[in-house]
This record gives structure tokens, sequence and C-alpha cells, in this order.
């Protein structure tokens, strides 16, 4: 009798710790649902297998995507077009995100205004030239910065990025940027000397700039620049991406599409690469910022403003939320604020901002107002740094992939 009850209990505490063992092996499968947000989404589809789940998952994650987001980056067609993802698939994933989202496609008036105004704005480094954009960059928008060589293009941008990785408590957003590199002109020298000015100037604290979050990319052919933005989908969750620069947009698209009779492939191609960045910002509420060059109007009778066009045809004007012309301020302006490196920004194309022009200046830190040049230099002087006002012509070897600032 002894002996039997001495075998229950042994029974009873193996069973016990079965169960433990079961509780333990369920917890962790959990956390790693819960862990990989792909995983956790493709978890609320009841019409696909668990074998499925997991095929799904390694298609999506070849094509750069391990954030749901990232399906709604992509078409219907492309998404039926990738291995292992049959129409009906398709449609799942589709239903499945909308069914996620919060928000119906219709908005009313106040719903509208109420999403634009929780964009975040990048600030630019001149008070002027947030004045003009209304506080900055938004996000989920796209902004073309078009004008000759030497008007600014490059140096925007670098300040753009300062000011997307500062944090929050110093007027930044504490986010991480993507720069693809089309000219070869990313110079890593320059954006730390930006980014030492706003730390010197608030006084922040050294290791609170997460450079970290910064990742470069050189692609000098459209191939590169195609599997850059690609790839630009694994990193923008992990890095909470906020803004994405292509330095400059056509270059590759002129160099590769060279003759008269290739034009209606090139635009064909801008059309179709544009939407998948529209699609991008969309998803991710992130800034697309893109340099443009410029031709000559030969036609006689054409206005000033007409006289420098940006190039891409109206392609590229139908995708751009905001048109920039960057160029030189005139020696009136140059001499009245001791500002040799003046520069205008004129807003030619934008929906809801009206056409007008500001001044700001390529100071030693990156973009400042007309009034702070002078103190820019003298600041650097102060420092000891040597820091002079590149212009874009500067250049420097960027690796072939993404790589940390």
């Amino acid at each position: 009798m002894k002996l039997k009850i001495i075998l229950l209990k042994d029974m009873a505490q193996l069973q016990d710790e079965n169960i433990e063992e079961e509780k333990v092996v369920t917890r962790k499968k959990s956390v790693k649902s819960s862990d990989d947000p792909l995983l956790a989404f493709l978890s609320g589809i009841k019409g696909l297998s668990d074998t499925m789940k997991k095929r799904v998952v390694k298609v999506l994650s070849t094509e750069g995507i391990i954030d749901p987001r990232g399906i709604k980056a992509l078409t219907q067609k492309e998404l039926e077009n990738l291995p292992g993802i049959s129409e009906a698939t398709a449609s799942l994933l589709r239903d499945q995100f909308e069914a996620k989202s919060e928000s119906s496609i219709f908005l009313s008036l106040e719903e509208r205004e109420e999403l634009e105004t929780v964009r975040e704005k990048i600030k630019t480094g001149s008070k002027a030239l947030d004045t003009l954009l209304q506080g900055g960059v938004p996000t989920g928008c796209f902004v073309e910065l078009y004008g000759a060589p030497q008007s600014g293009k490059t140096q925007m941008c670098y300040s753009l990025a300062a000011n997307t990785l500062l944090p929050e408590d110093f007027g930044g957003l504490d986010s991480g940027v993507i720069w693809l590199d089309t000219e070869g002109s990313f110079s890593s020298q320059r954006l730390k000397q930006v980014l030492s000015y706003y730390e010197y100037t608030y006084n922040i604290p050294k290791g609170t700039l997460n450079t970290n979050r910064f990742m470069v990319a050189a692609t000098r052919t459209l191939a590169q620049i195609e599997q850059a933005v690609k790839e630009a989908g694994k990193i923008i969750p992990k890095n909470k991406v906020k803004l994405l620069i292509v330095d400059s947009l056509m270059d590759p698209f002129r160099s590769e599409y060279g003759g008269l009779g290739e034009l209606a492939s090139r635009q064909k191609h801008l059309n179709k690469f544009l939407h998948s960045l529209m699609r991008i910002a969309e998803a991710y509420d992130l800034a697309v910022v893109y340099t443009n060059q410029v031709m000559a109007n030969p036609d006689p009778f054409a206005t000033a403003m007409d006289k420098v066009q940006p190039v891409g045809g109206f392609v590229l004007g139908h995708a751009s939320d905001i048109r920039l012309w960057l160029r030189r301020a005139t020696s009136k302006i140059r001499n009245q604020y001791d500002a040799p490196h003046a520069r205008r920004a004129l807003i030619t194309d934008c929906g809801w901002l009206p056409q007008n022009e500001c001044h700001f200046s390529l100071g030693a830190f990156g973009i400042t107002d007309v009034e702070e040049e002078a103190n820019h230099r003298k600041l650097a002087l102060e420092l000891e740094s040597g820091i002079e006002t590149p212009v874009e012509e500067d250049e420097e070897d960027v690796q072939t992939e993404f790589v940390k600032l």
C-alpha cells in the first residue's frame, strides 16, 4: 500500500514537471513571436498554415521586409510576384494589414487635419528657412532641392541629417537617417563637423548623440540604388529612420539613359522608382529629401525663373510635394550681413505653401541664418578646428554597402 502511494506521488510530481515544461515552451514561443513583429502579424491570419507563415516570413525578409508596414510599401502585383506568394496569399496579407490599421480609407476634414498636424518637422538649421517651410521639413513628404553646383543642396542635407539625429530635448527627432550617395560627394568628416556644432552649442553630453543610426550607401548605378531601397526595409524599423536622403536622384538616370530615343524608357523607370519611394515614405512616415540637377533653358524669351529648370521632366515635378530652388544670394545681401556664402531658397511648387523665398547661409557648421555666418567663422577659429565651408565638389570614397558613420 505504501509503495502504491509513493508511486502515485512520483507520477503526480512527474506530471506537474511536464506541465511546467510545457508552460515554459509555450512562454518561449510567445516571447519569440512577440519579438518578431512580422511573425506576430501573420499569427492573426487564420487562412495560412504555420508552415506557410514561416515561408512568408522568409520570403518577405529576403525582400527587406521585417515589419508589417513594409507590406504597405509593396503593390498587390509586387506581392504576387514574390516566390512562393500566391494571389490568394497576397490578398490575405493585404486584408490583414487593412484590418490591423485603425484608420479607414476615407477621413473627415478634421481627421485629415489632425493627421497633418501630428507629422514631425525636421529643422533645417536656419530659422528663416524653417519659417518658410512652416516649421521645417515634414515627415511623410517628398522634398526636392534643386539648383546649380555649390548652391547648397548637399550642405542642407547635412544639416537635416544632423537635426534628425539630435535628441528631442535639443530640437531633434532622435531618429535614424539613410543617405543614398549617387555622386560620391558624401563626406563623413563634414557631417561630424555639423554635429560637433550642435554638441558644443547645446552642451550635449558625450555619448548622448547616437550616430549609429546614420547609414550611408554608395549607389552609383540604378541597380545599386534599387537594391539599397530594397535593403532599407530592414534598416528603417531597427533604427527608427525618419529621413531618407538621395543625393542626387537624377544622376544615375541621366548616365544610364543617354539618348533621346531612351527618354520614354527613362521616364517610365523613374516613375516606378518614385512611386516605390512614395510608398516607403507613407508606410514608415519618413521624409524623403532628394537633390536634383538643373539644365539651361535655351528659349530666348524665357523668364529669369524659367531659364534654369530642374531635370526629370513632369514625372519628377508631379512627384515632389515641395520644390525648393537654391541659388546664390545677391551681392547686396552678402555685403550687408558679411555673409559671402549667403544663399536664396525659393518655393517654386507646393500644394499648401505659398510661393515665397528667404535667405540662408552655408556656415562653417552647416546651414544657418545669414546673420549667423560671421559667428560661425569666429567659432571655428576659437575651436581652432580649421573648418572651412566646403563646396559640393568635395568627394570621399564610400563603401558600396550601408556603413555606419
